[in-house]
């Protein structure tokens, strides 16, 4: 019986095969990706307030306007141990 690929993995292989496209590159979405990436590993488990403001300050010092409600859904998912930007 084959094992299946982590899903994690296969989206990561999928990230890296996409072309280059300079003008996504520019996107604050895209530029912030990593970071996101890395409160949400770095806070696992940790209290929502705390998860959300570590999200709002990493969107503000990129120069965004954070979305209050979706970092809510976000902080509540890294609360609970996962990750939804990786």
């Amino acid at each position: 019986m084959a094992r299946r690929p982590r899903e994690g993995l296969q989206s990561e292989l999928l990230h890296l095969l996409q072309p280059l496209v300079r003008r996504r590159a520019e996107l604050l979405s895209e530029r912030i990706a990593p970071t996101l990436a890395d409160i949400g590993d770095d806070m696992a488990g940790r209290p929502a307030d705390e998860v959300l403001a570590a999200l709002d300050a990493a969107i503000r010092n990129a120069g965004g306007t954070p979305d209050t409600a979706a970092l809510q859904e976000f902080a509540a998912r890294i609360e609970a141990g996962e990750n939804p930007f990786s």
